[in-house]
């Protein structure tokens, strides 16, 4: 093909036809910028099909690790909100005025759940690896400010979580030295433990350790609802831009 049209130059230079070499010079240089920028677009479309197509995949992948989370925060809020529900039960029979010592006795031995969890790792997989690969720009500038919003939450939960966590464990570990919270019922040494107790300071200590324990699921509860609000949000905004 270029020794064709260096052929048809020639042909025009030895004919002294300027005019019409300097018309087709012009012509060829046309052709050459056509089939460049022709080429450009057939680049920038690949490219363009790349990016949609890991777009695509990044997006299965943030719609599984939320939908993992949604169902998991789901699961932690039910159960926090059995055990606060149990805890101010327990809170308000103790409280009644005409309540014997002997039921607070009977709630703190026997029916007290010293547990507190809060543990929760979330699905950050992908999100981290868009971050660290810088494939978030993919997305919208919504989304992106939306999956920022997302880990803020993230973070701030779990650092209140783990300060109220440290927090309880340290008094509930001084709590058990006193009054065992092992829940071995039928043991004689447990029994005995809780025989000739010292009923002001159980009464006392044991309200301020169930104070702080009700606290700290209320707070989890607040926070991890924040969190599954707006996994929920990306998530439906996701599943809209799908179905566009």
């Amino acid at each position: 093909m270029i020794k064709f049209f260096r052929k048809i130059r020639q042909k025009l230079l030895t004919e002294n036809k300027f005019r019409q070499y300097i018309i087709y010079a012009i012509g060829e240089i046309f052709l050459v910028v056509i089939g460049i920028l022709i080429a450009l677009q057939i680049n920038n479309w690949n490219e363009n099909r790349k990016k949609l197509k890991l777009k695509a995949s990044y997006e299965t992948s943030l719609r599984n690790d939320l939908s993992l989370d949604t169902l998991m925060l789901g699961k932690l809020i039910e159960e926090n909100y059995r055990v606060l529900k149990s805890l101010q039960m327990q809170q308000k029979r103790i409280l009644k005025p005409d309540t014997p010592i002997d039921t607070l006795v009977q709630i703190a031995k026997n029916e007290f759940d010293p547990e507190f969890n809060v543990r929760f790792r979330y699905n950050r997989k992908t999100i981290n690896t868009l971050i660290a690969s810088g494939n978030i720009d993919l997305f919208s500038k919504e989304i992106n400010e939306m999956l920022m919003t997302l880990i803020s939450l993230q973070e701030t939960e779990r650092e209140n979580s783990e300060f109220y966590s440290e927090v309880y464990a340290s008094k509930i570990s001084r709590y058990s030295d006193d009054y065992p919270v092992s829940g071995h019922v039928n043991s004689n040494i447990f029994n005995l433990i809780w025989t000739d107790l010292n009923e002001k300071k159980l009464a006392s200590r044991f309200m301020s350790l169930t104070d702080l324990k009700g606290y700290g699921h209320y707070s989890f509860i607040s926070e991890i609802e924040r969190v599954k609000q707006q996994t929920t949000s990306i998530l439906n905004l996701l599943n809209q831009n799908n179905e566009q």
